[in-house]
């Protein structure tokens, strides 16, 4: 089915793609230059800017968790919206202070737009399509977010250079005119249900799902995998290249091939195949993109190594998001995809923490060892997603069905046995 048609009349659906293209937008203009920035301009020290990175995960998987209740009670428009000016009054504070608890304090609030607003968002864009265009739906999702990060990482290279302050006021008025187009233009309300019928304690109810919990924790190894690229690349391209700042090119690369080439995968891949197994592919190629680090020595190389990995992030992050979407009930799809947030980050953690230490202890990377580990890791998980696959409760979990047309109305009715029951 051509991926327009998803798009036909279903107004609300592009408006959000478009809030998700705007965000990150603002988020990559920061996000890959922040820790410099706040060496050079704010004097942190090193430790001190990792700690103020942890603050703005921290806060961000709290506000992933009160947003996606909030959401499911008080409407996603509204909490994309409160979410997004969050962000916007942190940027700006970034901008501004110079004081290191005035950094945290900002770092705070910062974290805590963005969590807020990343759930209430997955959780929209599930309840605006039905079931079988879910896949799709996060696929143009992934599409439109690579746009927003391709212009950013070409924004700040070509304009913003010498200006960190004009960095951080551009990425707020970004994130303040994505809360406008979410008030004016995404529907009031949670879709099909009413919000105010999610009574308190139905969440623990919702906490019984067993499934979904034994799903988001294996994405744990997934996430913890996924984020060794950021990591490793960097340390790597450092050591071998004369200017390791090269290779930030390779984000810009990514990007546009997503745009470029994530329609295609999930029409000819992820839809004919099992999402478990669209995963377990996924980290395959995350794991021979990371070990094929090890012989990186040019700038091409590093490029083709981004390539690999970009291959397995597009067989991931729509697989992820739709199996996330048909283990959860319509009515809490906010928190649901709120607590996947937190083992999202509970993952990334982990993952920078070992694949630092592993880092140090191979002699900065020389040695082979921590590449062999990688390529290891991204097929021992792929096992450990086809076992997950023969287990009956995760039938649930099944590939897309082809649909001939997208509906433009909303629809967030489950059609899967689930534990908890939407009466």
């Amino acid at each position: 089915m051509p991926t327009h048609s998803i798009l036909k009349g279903n107004r609300p659906l592009l408006s959000l793609l478009i809030i998700v293209f705007i965000t990150h937008l603002g988020s990559y203009l920061v996000l890959p230059v922040l820790p410099i920035l706040l060496k050079v301009e704010t004097g942190l020290k090193a430790a001190q800017i990792g700690f103020t990175l942890a603050v703005i995960s921290v806060f961000m998987q709290t506000g992933s968790v009160v947003g996606g209740v909030l959401a499911d009670r008080t409407g996603r428009r509204f909490i994309i919206a409160i979410g997004a000016l969050i962000r916007a009054a942190g940027l700006i504070g970034f901008a501004y202070f110079s004081s290191y608890y005035l950094v945290l304090l900002t770092a705070a609030v910062s974290g805590l737009g963005l969590g807020l607003n990343a759930p209430s968002t997955k959780a929209f864009i599930s309840s605006l399509v039905k079931e079988d265009m879910r896949s799709t739906a996060f696929s143009l999702r992934g599409i439109f977010a690579n746009i927003g990060m391709a212009l950013a990482g070409l924004t700040v290279f070509a304009l913003f250079t010498d200006n960190s302050r004009l960095i951080f006021i551009t990425a707020a008025v970004i994130y303040v005119s994505a809360s406008i187009i979410s008030w004016f233009f995404l529907p009031a309300g949670c879709g099909d249900e009413n919000c105010g019928e999610v009574k308190w304690n139905e969440y623990k109810e919702a906490l019984k799902n067993i499934p979904f919990l034994v799903f988001v924790i294996a994405t744990i190894f997934v996430w913890a995998l996924y984020v060794q690229f950021a990591l490793v690349l960097p340390l790597r391209a450092e050591s071998v290249l004369k200017n390791g700042k090269d290779i930030s090119i390779i984000w810009t690369i990514n990007s546009i091939t997503v745009i470029l080439a994530q329609t295609l995968i999930t029409k000819n891949i992820i839809r004919n195949i099992h999402p478990l197994t669209s995963v377990g592919l996924g980290t395959v190629f995350i794991g021979l993109s990371l070990g094929s680090l090890f012989f990186a020595n040019t700038l091409f190389f590093f490029v083709f190594t981004g390539l690999i990995f970009i291959v397995g992030e597009m067989l991931l992050m729509p697989t992820l998001d739709t199996s996330i979407s048909q283990l959860a009930a319509a009515r809490f799809l906010g928190m649901f995809f709120g607590l996947a947030s937190v083992f999202t980050g509970i993952g990334e953690a982990i993952g920078n923490f070992l694949g630092g230490r592993l880092f140090e202890l191979s002699a900065g990377g020389e040695n082979a060892a921590p590449y062999i580990v990688y390529a290891i890791a991204g097929i021992v998980i792929f096992m450990g997603m086809q076992l997950l696959r023969r287990w009956g409760p995760l039938n649930i979990i099944q590939p897309p069905k082809p649909a001939d047309t997208a509906s433009p109305i909303t629809d967030s009715a489950s059609s899967h046995p689930n534990p908890i029951k939407e009466s």
